[in-house]
């Protein structure tokens, strides 16, 4: 059982109070594996992080906790969310592939966005035969791993926060002015911080499960909010 947890967005409105009952909830799930996909801070929100992390030692996983980086965690500097995470017993992985157990690996890539993504890298110590589970903020990787019957979890989208009744995140990105504004939002963190335009992807991996090939991404709606737009309607958080 792998439990996923995504874009917590640690800040001024997602403190450590939210953080402990998010792994409350996660334990009660009784998972054997936790991943963490990302962004795990806001803007200019790195004051409130530590606190944060420190409810993250109480995650209960048989086979312990692992992270990749999102593209917040990278503007706002991807080193010190890393030793923090790792400080408090986190596993992160950026490139790079761990055997958790015997025929099963987890692997993470660094975020498409604003990371530098190395998808050979990360493959290089999988064997052929492992069912593997592969982290990746931004869901933009799926086309890359089609050949390969791999499990893929991102995050990054909010599944937009906001959802118009009987469409849901899903349904949103099918109405031609709702996928340009939501193309034109993500892409106004690029302008700001930079990164590559190619990964701008919530009008095309929304929320939810997609395969293309042999590949099967879910990409999770997360458990935090954009700083600039905290609030979600019709769109719930999710682990």
């Amino acid at each position: 059982r792998v439990v996923q947890l995504s874009d917590f967005h640690i800040g001024l409105f997602f403190r450590a109070k939210a953080v402990r009952q998010a792994v409350s909830l996660a334990n009660a799930c009784e998972p054997d594996l936790v991943v963490l996909t990302g962004d795990f801070v806001n803007f200019r929100s790195m004051r409130f992080l530590p606190a944060g992390a420190q409810e993250l030692p109480a995650l209960r996983s048989r086979l312990g906790v692992f992270a990749c980086l999102g593209n917040h965690d990278h503007w706002e500097g991807a080193e010190k969310v890393r030793a923090a995470l790792e400080e408090v017993g986190v596993r992160v992985l950026v490139n790079e592939s761990l055997q958790i157990t015997e025929g099963v690996c987890v692997a993470a890539v660094d975020d498409m966005m604003s990371g530098e993504p190395d998808l050979q890298a990360t493959a290089h110590d999988i064997p052929e035969d492992a069912a593997v589970v592969l982290l990746s903020h931004n869901p933009t990787i799926l086309p890359q791993v089609t050949d390969r019957p791999w499990l893929v979890l991102s995050g990054h989208t909010h599944g937009g926060q906001m959802a118009l009744p009987f469409l849901g995140p899903r349904g949103m990105t099918r109405v031609r002015g709702i996928r340009w504004i939501m193309q034109k939002y993500e892409s106004l963190g690029l302008r700001t911080h930079g990164g590559r335009p190619e990964a701008v992807c919530g009008h095309r991996y929304p929320a939810g499960w997609f395969q293309e090939g042999e590949a099967r991404m879910y990409v999770n709606r997360g458990i935090g909010a954009n700083q600039a737009w905290p609030f979600r309607y019709n769109c719930t958080a999710e682990i």
